[in-house]
């Protein structure tokens, strides 16, 4: 028998960890194009994750950054998910 993953957390497990690298300063892709705040909003908003799980990670994620940096990004990411009704 297969075993089937629940396609939430699957989802959830995407914007986390594309929101890890958004903070940590934009790392490059393969095609080395800088992840920017509309890259990050895209993922989020493509995601089609639900606003509770969407504010459960940013929940978690809070003491994520480890500098000023990482903070303003985080910040950034968070009003903008709010202007966009995703939050």
């Amino acid at each position: 028998m297969v075993r089937v993953k629940d396609p939430e957390i699957g989802i959830r497990n995407y914007v986390k960890n594309s929101l890890k690298a958004f903070l940590e300063g934009g790392k490059y892709s393969k095609d080395r194009k800088a992840k920017t705040l509309n890259w990050i909003t895209g993922v989020i908003r493509g995601s089609g994750i639900s606003k509770e799980a969407l504010a459960e990670i940013f929940n978690q994620l809070r003491d994520y950054p480890q500098n000023e940096e990482e903070k303003s990004r985080l910040s950034q990411i968070f009003e903008e998910s709010q202007k966009q009704g995703c939050l």
